[in-house]
């Protein structure tokens, strides 16, 4: 049975792909939502949401003392227009 983490890892990569983990790790949100939309195009805010949730998660397993900091801000720009 795969650990949590190689689960996470799976999950990250069945959102967006096998690089797509290497690419934004250590992005914060905002720059990582940035790449996302430079990789991928116009995106699924609820996909990116997530996607970021899992990273979070990722991120836990490497720096359990660090959580990543949430800051509010309008990223209106980045969403798919429906």
């Amino acid at each position: 049975m795969k650990d949590e983490l190689e689960e996470l890892i799976d999950a990250a990569h069945d959102l967006y792909g096998d690089y797509s983990i290497y690419e934004v790790m250590d992005l914060d949100r905002l720059t990582a939502i940035d790449r996302m939309v430079e990789m991928y195009g116009p995106v699924d805010i609820g996909k990116v949401e997530r996607y970021l949730a899992v990273l979070d998660r990722i991120r836990g397993w490497r720096e359990p003392a660090l959580p990543q900091e949430r800051i509010p801000l309008d990223t209106s720009a980045f969403w798919e227009k429906s």
